[in-house]
């Protein structure tokens, strides 16, 4: 008889040790799955961020392309202004008070 209720503590110790063991491990889970949303968010936030960053670094890119244009522009045109001068002395050189 004093083996059987031994053993009978034995079991119920034993189950509750099992429950407590499986509300750790719920306990655990739902720790993991708070940080799995966390870790998701934080990817979309930082996948968002990396295609703004890709946007501004494509508008500085045009901006830059259209300056290089304007500035090949304006060195043609100086280059036209200077030939141009040089034409007008010429003219002006011809005339004699």
């Amino acid at each position: 008889m004093a083996s059987g209720f031994a053993l009978e503590n034995l079991t119920v110790t034993g189950v509750r040790d099992t429950g407590d063991a499986l509300a750790t491990i719920t306990r655990q889970v739902s720790d993991i799955q708070q940080m799995s949303i966390q870790i998701a968010t934080a990817a979309e936030e930082q996948t968002a961020a990396a295609e703004e960053i890709n946007r501004s670094v494509l508008s500085v890119r045009e901006t830059a392309d259209q300056s290089a244009i304007a500035s090949a522009e304006i060195a043609a045109s100086s280059v036209e202004l200077a030939h141009l001068g040089s034409e007008l002395q010429s003219l002006v050189a011809r005339f004699k008070v």
